[in-house]
């Protein structure tokens, strides 16, 4: 009885988490972040995004995201011959004004012109910017439609020092075509500052199903772990300076057969 009337307690305190994340959208303020991400059934591919995220008036605006990827064990030769050598060196993407800018990683791979170390495409990448996270929770719209799937608030433990209420739910979504079967099952949580409302921990689990000809199925799951620090701080982001930046025209004719459609410019 002690425990429910102390978990009850936690829940009639929290704070509006919609309500808060719009107190926050703020021009030239934003949030830090850290991902972690991985693929089962797995090949031994991990990857880990950091950055900081700025924010407008309603969304974010602008991110700088540094990714790193590593691999367990030896890479299957099917997957060499198809993308080439396995890179593990570290990207850096800006999204900002529209348009994305990528720099090492998978960019080693182009013949980029002499002195230019950025590759500028047209149009955003991910618009929430958090790494590997399936899901925007960055949108005050976006977040209220996600909590309207809330299966379960109960409290939630301390996350970064702060006392939180942990938010969990499901989506399914049907995304069959033609002839190809795929449905969508996101697994999320959110740990919530029961006080301020702010987002502190994200944790998604995402499961991909399609079925064969024979009825066989075939299942990818996607999970992420994504903390939120520092809210509030000044952040600007600006563009790379533009005697460094290569538009993605200028150097299609340098792909290498081997890479092309591995280059990843989302975040």
């Amino acid at each position: 009885m002690v425990t429910a009337l102390t978990t009850g307690a936690a829940q009639a305190k929290a704070a509006d988490p919609v309500a808060a994340l719009a107190a926050q959208l703020k021009s030239a303020h934003g949030v830090h972040f850290n991902s972690v991400s991985q693929i089962r059934p797995t090949l031994g591919f991990k990857s880990r995004s950091y950055g900081n995220l700025q924010f407008g008036r309603s969304r974010v605006t602008a991110s700088d995201v540094i990714s790193t990827s590593s691999y367990d064990g030896e890479i299957p030769k099917e997957l060499t011959e198809l993308f080439g050598d396995f890179s593990e060196t570290a990207s850096q993407t800006i999204n900002v004004k529209g348009a994305t800018y990528v720099s090492g990683g998978m960019v080693d791979y182009l013949d980029l012109p002499p002195g230019k170390t950025w590759l500028r495409v047209k149009g955003k990448g991910n618009q929430s910017g958090l790494g590997g996270t399936a899901i925007n929770v960055l949108s005050p719209s976006e977040l209220r439609n996600l909590l309207k799937s809330t299966t379960s608030k109960k409290a939630g433990g301390t996350v970064n020092g702060v006392a939180t209420t942990l938010y969990t739910g499901k989506q399914r979504l049907n995304l069959s075509l033609p002839d190809f079967p795929l449905l969508w099952t996101l697994n999320w949580k959110l740990w919530i500052g029961t006080e301020d409302g702010l987002i502190r921990r994200i944790t998604t689990h995402d499961v991909l199903q399609t079925w064969d000809k024979n009825g066989k199925e075939q299942k990818v799951i996607l999970g992420s772990d994504t903390h939120l620090t520092n809210w509030g701080k000044k952040v600007w982001i600006d563009a790379p300076a533009e005697k460094y930046v290569a538009e993605i025209g200028e150097t299609f004719s340098s792909f290498k057969p081997n890479v092309i459609g591995a280059i990843n410019l989302g975040d």
